[in-house]
């Protein structure tokens, strides 16, 4: 009532904002309200008196039926008095009435004697009939209906015999049980032949006998009524009893007489429960046929490769038995049910083993492959499908499976990693050689094999939440890896540059070599990448394309921190040449040769092993680290540039070096490379007059190079003293001042200088 009150408020305010709406909206409102309210009570009116209208007529039917029922009653009542009082009416008829019942038991008993008399013969006939058909299940069971319908008439007779003689002497039933023994062995023989086709009713349709189900329906349907009809008359007898104590009280003759008319002998069969029963008892058999050797040889993946046996008899069942039978058996339902719960029952002993990994995604595939067939191919939901497979235990299988794959993955690449970490530090043996003459190591290989073994298992399994944690545990073993060799790299790095002669020969052919690996790995992970990721569940694919992308970036990183690697140790070997540049010793003697000569031996025997790209990637860092270590050089505290001579050397030096580098890189390229030595050269040898021209050419080139570095290469010139140096560097600090270069300008080679 309060919300309702709180409502009206808020629509109240909603309507009336202004003040003048009192005024202009009020009176409208009102009015369209007052005609709603009257439809409302003139549809709530009109409701209530269609009901009152209901009730009364039903209060009405009411009355007649009670009505008509006492009459029913007062007239059976009638009925009842009248056929009372007529024995009274005809004369002696207590004696005739008693001549009549005695008459109607010698026909009886004439008519058993004549039953007794053609017994055996008409066992006999029977069980002639029966016996073709019970050798062979296959045979047509044609004959099968007639053998029941006679069989039917002597347990009838049985039946009713037993049940009049059951007040007789113990002898008496003694014989009359002889008598019929061959009619309970013929019987229990029949119900053994019908439960036989019941069991193999699978291989009766497969086999083209169809009829014989049919037939076997028909049995079991006729007993059925016959059960129904014993149950129905035991039923009315327990609900009459008043009738029975009239009866009762009548005379001996009467009570003989209305034993006899009301004997109930049958015995109560139950023949479609005892169908079910072994329908349920040939699925168990089915399961333990097909799936019993597996389960003795623990072969548990065996198991789930053969279930397919399930859908191709449900298909059967659904196809040739449930038109065979009336709708109330619901055949198909049952078959499916049984069919599911063996199934649960056998995945539940296998959770119950010590599985590997293989076998529980294996699992895990089945019961969604299972859910998945049993909806396209038999149009069973799995909400149908009771109990759940598995208990709804996937995730833990998952969590089991990931355990499982991550003690494997991290025991194998342990394994792997010592062996490579080993080879790596001792060095007693080159790196493998590939056919197309790369170094390399087997680690890489076979640590993707193993990586794409464990998510191609995955990937088998059609899942794709667990694809992607599968993936995500690989990610870690190759980002564990990557931490590894970085470090590993670092440590054996700094051992080569510090102690070269205390180290094992072979740094830089393994530093090749891993490298080489590193660029195997990042393809390796692309690939996984780039065929996995459309596999992934929609709401992992960003974060699994995250990780692939961070697992490729990774080894690029370390590739060219291997390459890094080889940089310094290449320029460790000649580091004590450039030492010497522009000194003494260099006008003494040529230097710079034997910085290429080195280079050539690293090219020819090391590097040439390289990956193709990581190859020119070197050569262009060497390149430039060349440059860069020349510049530095120029600022060296021993240096001294003769003018008379250094010019020339200087030229030489390049000559020689770029003869060396147009090796493998064009001449175009290698020119605008050579550019910052060829405009430094140009302002080392340029006079006072010129000097500020060559230097604005250098800034507009390279506008990041330091003013430090001009006046330290001038003031080294032999030409020059101190004071023309100093009006020198006075007229190109005020150039400079006059030269913005732009705030986009990319950096150039002397900003990688560490000055």
């Amino acid at each position: 009532m309060e919300d309702a009150r709180e409502l009206a408020i808020a629509k109240l305010a909603d309507i009336l904002k202004h003040p003048d709406d009192l005024n202009t909206k009020v009176e409208p409102l009102v009015r369209k309200l007052t005609k709603e309210k009257a439809a409302m009570d003139a549809q709530l009116s009109s409701g209530v008196q269609s009901q009152l209208d209901n009730v009364q007529q039903g209060l009405e039917t009411l009355n007649v039926s009670t009505d008509s029922n006492n009459r029913v009653k007062e007239n059976m009542r009638r009925i009842d008095k009248l056929c009372s009082d007529t024995r009274y009416m005809i004369k002696d008829f207590q004696r005739i009435n008693k001549v009549s019942q005695i008459h109607k038991n010698f026909a009886a008993t004439q008519e058993k004697v004549k039953s007794f008399q053609a017994l055996y013969q008409r066992l006999s006939h029977i069980d002639n009939m029966f016996q073709p058909l019970q050798q062979d299940i296959f045979a047509p069971q044609s004959d099968l209906l007639y053998v029941h319908y006679h069989l039917f008439k002597l347990e009838e007779f049985r039946d009713q015999t037993m049940h009049q003689a059951r007040e007789s002497p113990h002898d008496v039933l003694i014989t009359l049980k002889t008598y019929f023994r061959k009619v309970d062995v013929l019987s229990d023989d029949f119900t053994k032949h019908l439960w036989q086709l019941a069991r193999n009713m699978l291989d009766l349709v497969d086999e083209g006998c169809g009829p014989s189900v049919v037939i076997l329906v028909k049995i079991i349907e006729c007993e059925e009524r016959a059960d129904e009809k014993t149950l129905a008359l035991r039923q009315a007898q327990a609900n009459h009893q008043d009738m029975q104590r009239r009866n009762t009280e009548a005379s001996d003759t009467s009570d003989k007489k209305w034993r006899l008319a009301e004997a109930n002998p049958r015995t109560i069969k139950a023949y479609r429960v005892q169908f079910f029963e072994q329908l349920h008892q040939s699925i168990v058999e089915r399961f333990k046929d097909q799936l019993g050797p597996f389960q003795e040889a623990d072969d548990w993946v065996g198991i789930l490769d053969a279930t397919d046996f399930i859908f191709g008899d449900l298909e059967l069942v659904y196809d040739q038995i449930v038109p065979r039978f009336p709708k109330k058996y619901k055949i198909f339902p049952y078959f499916v049910l049984e069919y599911h719960r063996h199934t649960y029952d056998m995945l539940n002993r296998m959770v119950d083993q010590d599985l590997d990994a293989g076998t529980i995604l294996r699992l895990l595939r089945f019961v969604r492959d299972y859910y998945a067939t049993m909806s396209t191919r038999l149009g069973v939901t799995e909400e149908l499908l009771e109990p759940q497979l598995l208990d709804g235990q996937e995730q833990s299988l998952v969590d089991e499976y990931l355990k499982l794959v991550r003690t494997k993955l991290a025991e194998w690449t342990s394994n792997l990693m010592s062996n490579e970490s080993r080879d790596f530090v001792q060095r007693e043996n080159s790196p493998e050689e590939s056919t197309d003459g790369q170094f390399g190591m087997a680690g890489a290989v076979d640590m993707f094999q193993i990586i794409n073994q464990q998510i191609d298992v995955a990937a088998d399994c059609n899942q794709g939440m667990l694809l992607y944690l599968v993936v995500s545990e690989c990610c870690k073993v190759m980002k564990d890896s990557q931490t590894f060799w970085k470090k590993l790299l670092a440590t054996e790095l700094r051992k080569q540059l510090d102690q070269p002669e205390e180290v094992p020969i072979g740094f830089v052919e393994y530093t090749v070599a891993l490298a080489n690996d590193q660029v195997k790995c990042a393809d390796f992970a692309d690939a996984i990448l780039q065929r996995i990721v459309p596999m992934v569940e929609s709401r992992y694919k960003t974060q699994a394309d995250e990780k692939l992308s961070a697992a490729v970036e990774g080894y690029i990183h370390i590739a060219k921190t291997a390459r890094e690697a080889l940089l310094e140790v290449t320029f460790n070997d000649i580091r004590p040449v450039f030492n010497e540049l522009f000194t003494a010793r260099w006008y003494d003697q040529p230097l710079v040769p034997s910085v290429i000569e080195t280079f050539k031996d690293y090219f020819t025997r090391e590097f040439m092993h390289l990956n193709k790209k990581l190859f020119h990637k070197l050569l262009d860092d060497i390149l430039d680290r060349f440059i860069m270590v020349y510049l530095q050089s120029m600022r060296n505290r021993k240096s001294v540039f003769k003018m008379d001579t250094c010019l020339d050397k200087i030229e030489n030096d390049v000559r020689i070096s770029f003869s060396f580098f147009s090796s493998y890189i064009p001449e175009e390229q290698l020119g605008e490379r050579f550019d910052v030595i060829d405009k430094v050269h140009v302002l080392l040898e340029s006079n006072r007059r010129m000097v500020y021209v060559d230097y604005y050419s250098l800034r507009q080139a390279y506008p990041d190079v330091p003013l430090a570095f001009v006046e330290d290469i001038l003031g080294k010139r032999d030409d020059l003293d101190r004071s023309a140096l100093k009006e020198i560097m006075e007229g190109i600090k005020a150039k400079s001042r006059e030269y913005e270069p732009q705030a986009d300008a990319p950096p150039t080679i002397f900003s990688r200088i560490k000055w």
